[in-house]
């Protein structure tokens, strides 16, 4: 059946009433659509026996299928698969999307509320950042304040733990050899450089030196992601377990989808969830000075508003982002 759905070509007719169920059916609710309701649309100047014809077509092929007797149909997951390819330019959607981190984050609590779905955002790699000065700052009692900015002024602020002796003397001398480490140099060099060059710190910054590295490390140099909006996935889908969002499953979508700029959509069968067939994927790559960081992907059942979803993602283009 697939087979047939991918080179089939549909007269007019039965692409518009094809279009019309899949609207109808992605509205949030994800009822089975009806021919009556398809025939009073605006626009379709056809009857329902007409329209009842057309999806009869349509399910044969593959695209349509009725889950009851006279209960109206819905799509397939080829349906979903020819919907997507067939009236969507998905890959000319944001290509080369370069938002700041305050975006990535204000559009993804955005999205989930307003469609009731689930963000999984990739957070820049600050990694890669180059660092221009260092600051140690006396935080707090137990805790020195570092400060890695860039040419821009901006930072990357972390707190460590004081060593014994913490006065101000030790703390300007682990500054300076912080400067000497990470001056021009990416965060990720800088980490690798402090361990290398661990015997020309200061020797009072020596027993600590290894714990910070190593919580440098981890702040810096790990992956992140936020997910918001997970709620809204378990009130609509029927999955015994818990779902697996966040740093793995960017890395999973990151491999399907592997140098694909633009909108791209992993289906149900694409994805991870063993337990849920009602989902799917809708991913945008996102770069930083035409550098790729990671991933913003939609998590949503397939009758949430797809097509609105989308066309947040093709409003970047014409904000000049």
């Amino acid at each position: 059946m697939q087979q047939d759905v991918d080179t089939m070509n549909l007269n007019p007719r039965d692409q518009q009433i094809f279009s019309a169920v899949m609207s109808l059916y992605c509205n949030g609710e994800g009822q089975p659509v009806a021919s009556s309701r398809i025939a009073k649309q605006k626009g379709m100047a056809v009857c329902s026996a007409t329209v009842r014809n057309a999806m009869s077509r349509l399910e044969k092929i593959g695209l349509l299928y009725s889950p009851h007797t006279s209960a109206g149909r819905v799509p397939t997951n080829a349906g979903f698969d020819y919907w997507l390819s067939e009236f969507f330019p998905l890959s000319q959607i944001a290509q080369y999307w370069q938002p700041a981190q305050a975006q990535l984050v204000e559009m993804a609590h955005g999205i989930s509320q307003r469609y009731q779905v689930c963000c999984c955002v990739g957070l820049p790699q600050v990694s890669s950042q180059h660092v221009f000065r260092v600051e140690v700052l006396d935080f707090d009692s137990n805790d020195w304040l570092i400060l890695l900015l860039d040419r821009a002024g901006q930072s990357h602020n972390i707190c460590i733990h004081k060593p014994d002796d913490a006065s101000d003397i030790v703390r300007y001398q682990f500054a300076t050899w912080l400067n000497t480490v990470f001056s021009q140099q990416t965060l990720m060099e800088g980490l690798y450089r402090m361990q290398a060059m661990a015997n020309t710190a200061p020797r009072n910054c020596h027993d600590s030196l290894n714990q910070w590295t190593r919580e440098l490390s981890h702040k810096l140099g790990s992956d992140n992601s936020i997910v918001v909006g997970e709620n809204y996935l378990y009130r609509q889908i029927d999955c015994e377990q818990s779902l697996n969002i966040g740093v793995s499953f960017l890395n999973f979508v990151e491999d399907k989808l592997a140098f694909k700029n633009g909108v791209s959509v992993l289906n149900t069968s694409q994805l991870p969830f063993t337990d849920c067939d009602e989902l799917m994927v809708i991913s945008v790559p996102y770069f930083q000075n035409q550098e790729y960081q990671s991933r913003f992907c939609v998590i949503c059942p397939k009758s949430a508003q797809i097509e609105a979803i989308i066309q947040e993602f093709k409003l970047i283009e014409s904000s000049g982002s």
